[in-house]
C-alpha cells in the first residue's frame, strides 16, 4: 500500500502549483503581456509541480494528484490561441521522465464543475473540453493511462435513472485516451457507492473507492464489506486500485474534510479491508494539512 496526497505541499516554502490569474486581468493587458503573464505562469506551476514530486521521492511518497489548475484558465476562450502544450514541452516531459524513472503514481481530479451527465449541452461541452484538458496534460508528459482522471457521476436533476443513462452516453463520446484514464467516485450526497459501482461495471471502467463519502451517503442495504472487494475487481489485475479516505471534521460538519487524518479509524478500516480482500490498494489523503497528514499519519501508525 502507498498513501498520497492532494495537489498542495505544506513543507516546502514555495508550495504553489496552480498560481491563477483572471481573465478580467488578462483583459488590462496587450496581447503579447497576456501571453508572457500565461506563460510565467506555466513554468512557474510546472516547476513547482517537480519540486513537489522530488519532495515526494526523498520522502518515499509514491502517489500524488497533480493540480487541475496547473495550466492557468487552460480552457477559458480567452487562452485559446495559447499553445501552452508546445510552450512547455520539455518541462512537461521532463516531470514524464520523473515520474515515470521513479515508479510514481500521479492523477487528476477535475472540479465540481466538469458535470458529463448535465441536462444542458453547454455544459457537457464544458465538461469534454475539461476532460481533453486534463488528457492533454498527462499525455503530454508521456504518461500512460495507469495514471488516471477522477470524475464524479454528477448531478440528479429530478430524474437519477435518466442522469445515469446521460453519463453512459456522454461517456461514449470522449476521446479513447479520456475513456481508459477515467475512474469514477462514489459521492458525499447524490450517487452511493453501489450506484458508480454499477456504472463502472456496465462501462467496464475502474471505480475509486472514497470511504468518507460512503459514510455520509449510504442506504441502508448497503454493506461496505460487500462492496469493497467487488469495487476493486472494477481495475485491472496489472493495476493496484486506489482508494480516497479522509475524516470528517467534526459531527456538525461531518461532510467537511478534517486537517488530518484519524488514525484509529484509518488503522480500523485497513484491519477490516484485509478481511473482506486479499487484493493490495492504494490510498489518497484527502485532508486539509496535505504532506503534513500524510507524514503525521505514518508515524502514529509506525508505517
Amino acid at each position: 500500500m502507498n498513501l498520497g496526497y492532494a495537489c498542495i505541499n505544506l513543507t516546502l516554502d514555495d508550495n504553489k502549483p496552480n498560481r491563477r490569474t483572471t481573465a478580467k486581468y488578462l483583459k488590462k493587458l496587450t496581447p503579447q503581456e497576456q501571453l508572457d503573464k500565461l506563460n510565467g505562469l506555466l513554468k512557474e506551476n510546472l516547476t513547482n509541480t517537480l519540486k513537489i514530486l522530488k519532495f515526494n521521492v526523498e520522502h518515499n511518497i509514491k502517489l500524488y494528484r497533480i493540480s487541475s489548475d496547473i495550466v492557468p484558465l487552460s480552457t477559458h476562450p480567452i487562452t485559446s490561441d495559447w499553445d501552452y502544450i508546445e510552450q512547455e514541452r520539455e518541462l512537461l516531459e521532463e516531470i514524464g521522465d520523473f515520474v515515470k524513472d521513479n515508479n510514481l503514481l500521479v492523477s487528476m481530479h477535475p472540479g465540481q464543475y466538469t458535470v458529463l451527465n448535465s441536462n444542458s449541452e453547454d455544459v457537457v461541452e464544458r465538461a469534454i473540453e475539461d476532460l481533453e484538458y486534463h488528457s492533454k496534460i498527462l499525455e503530454a508528459m508521456g504518461l500512460s493511462t495507469k495514471h488516471r482522471i477522477v470524475l464524479h457521476i454528477g448531478g440528479v436533476y429530478g430524474d437519477k435513472e435518466s442522469a445515469i443513462k446521460r453519463f453512459k452516453e456522454n461517456f461514449k463520446k470522449l476521446s479513447k485516451d479520456i475513456q481508459e484514464r477515467l475512474i469514477i467516485e462514489n459521492d458525499d450526497k447524490s450517487y452511493t457507492s453501489s450506484e458508480v459501482l454499477a456504472i463502472a461495471q456496465d462501462l467496464d471502467i475502474p471505480m475509486v473507492f472514497d470511504v468518507h463519502h460512503f459514510n455520509c451517503n449510504h442506504q441502508e442495504d448497503e454493506v461496505m464489506a460487500e462492496l469493497f472487494p467487488q469495487i476493486l475487481e472494477t481495475w485491472p489485475q496489472e493495476e493496484t486500485p486506489k482508494i480516497h479516505f479522509s475524516s470528517p471534521r467534526n459531527e456538525e460538519k461531518f461532510l467537511s474534510h478534517a486537517d488530518y487524518i484519524d488514525s484509529a479509524d484509518f488503522n480500523q478500516f485497513m484491519s477490516q479491508a484485509k478481511e473482506w480482500t486479499d487484493r493490495d490498494f492504494n490510498v489518497m489523503l484527502e485532508c486539509k494539512k496535505k504532506d503534513k497528514a500524510l507524514r503525521k499519519l505514518r508515524y502514529e501508525l509506525d508505517y
